[in-house]
């Protein structure tokens, strides 16, 4: 029998027995004591540094930095101390105290939530993800610029969808273009599942003027419904927690819903167990010793046995260097599973702030060079580009208009334009070439126009390791982290931001730039 070779006779050790939860027992004494001193203060002006110890529902107990603790009104504190207590919980806490918590990936904390994910490959700043049109394979890019999703029109032909005449009008930074309705009947990306969803066709490459590297942008329409979350740092994009099972109500003109092509991977403690030597065995995997390579496997009689990694199949074997206990212990935890993305990343000390929605669109504010600014957010966008009118009315150093541009409609006249100073947020990007153009070619008939001052292009975002949650409304820029150089280097990005030495020059599109459209 296979359990022979593991031993079963061995005792099963006390830390195995602990089947509460408690983050607190993973953490050392002195992590548990140092947790970190906030700055408080009272409604009349006075400011103390503590750490929330409890609170009620009118009141929180504080402990002080000479160990005293303290009791308040909720009322007597400043009214941001008080929406801070009154999110705050001791599991949080615990969670932002816990060293191995703080080394999770955005892509770890978000599947132990429920989301799915999958990588994305980014080439020349654009987000590429393969997906199926009508079962067959066809390459999609994601682009956050576009108000709506779009088919190349000879892709559309290769799965002989029908298309209705080309009477549409979208824009774009090359202006107008025509654009047909045609029906879908499945679109798949990941395991979500579109269905009978009505989209435009368009020549997206201008009768071979350009090479085709994609079949579909898979626009901000979709992003929203499906509730995605797109993280640079990590080249991931993940879709819908929670409600992955249940059908979304179509956000896109047209008939049909968004709904799982497959039920989301429900973690079961007991699973089969393949050996390498082809035998199986059905067990949870109760602990590991990494120094040892061997991981302890509990039965459903309760006896625990130890087993070397390389006893396991190459497939478990990875499961089990990738496992640990803290998120084994996390994805049982009720409270762990109703954080949000943005609960989740604030933990992870990211700085996030709000988006508005402009249609589809996402616009945040900042400024260039002390002149208030409306940013597009669009992956979609190579690199960022100034609307030509607003760069004048900045005052900044725009070159002549000898440079092109491209995206839907085509070809736009462009200038490389320095710029000394760009905000976002707490972010700051400095001396920077990016190009002006003219933003709304054809403006008498395009919807868009005033809604934004410059395109914050894919550069900035793949730079700033930017995370955008589709479910909250919110973008999230990097955290303070001691790899910023290397992050930075193995994304190919021009530099850091708040820190460039040197001007970073805008690389020429090689291939068209997939800009902002809007569907008429």
């Amino acid at each position: 029998m296979i359990f022979k070779a593991m031993n079963l006779s061995r005792p099963l050790p006390a830390f195995v027995l602990t089947a509460c939860f408690s983050l607190g027992a993973l953490l050392p004494i002195s992590a548990q004591e140092a947790s970190v001193y906030r700055r408080f203060s009272t409604r009349d002006g006075k400011a103390f540094y503590a750490v929330v110890v409890e609170k009620s529902a009118t009141s929180v107990t504080l402990k002080l930095q000479d160990g005293k603790k303290v009791t308040r009104t909720l009322r007597e504190l400043a009214d941001p101390d008080q929406n801070f207590v009154r999110k705050w919980t001791k599991f949080k806490d615990e969670l932002l105290n816990n060293a191995e918590f703080s080394k999770l990936t955005v892509k770890e904390m978000l599947e132990l939530r429920g989301y799915q994910s999958f990588e994305f490959d980014i080439e020349g700043n654009h987000i590429f993800v393969e997906g199926q049109v009508n079962g067959k394979a066809m390459r999609f890019m994601v682009d956050t610029g576009a108000d709506t999703s779009l088919i190349h029109s000879g892709s559309a032909e290769e799965v002989a969808l029908e298309m209705g005449p080309f009477n549409q009008e979208i824009f774009g930074v090359g202006g107008k273009a025509m654009a047909a309705v045609t029906v879908v009947p499945s679109i798949k990306l990941g395991d979500a599942v579109i269905e009978k969803r009505k989209l435009l066709a368009t020549d997206l490459f201008r009768k071979g003027q350009y090479p085709k590297t994609y079949d579909v942008i898979f626009g901000a329409d979709f992003l929203r419904e499906l509730d995605a979350v797109i993280s640079y740092r990590e080249g991931r994009m993940f879709l819908k927690p929670d409600n992955i099972n249940k059908p979304a109500a179509g956000k896109v003109e047209g008939k049909g819903e968004a709904k799982p092509g497959a039920k989301a991977e429900v973690k079961a403690e007991f699973r089969r167990w393949n050996m390498a030597d082809g035998k199986s065995f059905t067990a949870a995997l109760a602990d590991k010793n990494e120094a040892e390579s061997k991981a302890f496997f509990r039965f459903q009689d309760g006896r625990l046995a130890p087993l070397d990694f390389d006893k396991l199949s190459e497939t478990d074997r990875h499961l089990v260097e990738g496992w640990s206990k803290l998120k084994d212990d996390l994805a049982k935890q009720p409270e762990f599973r109703t954080l949000t993305v943005k609960e989740l990343l604030e933990l992870r000390s990211y700085q996030s702030f709000d988006y508005r929605l402009s249609g589809n669109h996402i616009v945040v504010d900042g400024t260039i060079k002390e002149t208030k600014t409306r940013f597009l957010i669009d992956t979609g966008a190579h690199g960022c580009v100034l609307h030509l009118g607003f760069a004048q009315k900045a005052g900044l150093e725009i070159g002549p208009m000898t440079e092109k541009i491209y995206g839907i409609g085509g070809e736009a006249p462009a200038a490389k334009t320095m710029v000394p100073v760009m905000k976002i947020g707490e972010s700051v990007i400095e001396n920077r070439e990016v190009t002006s153009a003219d933003l709304f070619k054809d403006s008498q008939t395009l919807e868009g126009q005033g809604t934004y001052d410059a395109i914050f292009g894919a550069d900035f975002l793949r730079e700033l390791d930017t995370v955008i949650s589709y479910k909250e409304n919110r973008m999230f820029l990097r955290p303070e982290i001691s790899d910023k150089e290397e992050s930075a280097e193995k994304a190919g990005g021009p530099g850091q931001a708040k820190a460039a030495e040197k001007p970073a020059k805008a690389e020429k599109a090689e291939k068209p730039e997939a800009a902002p459209s809007e569907a008429k």
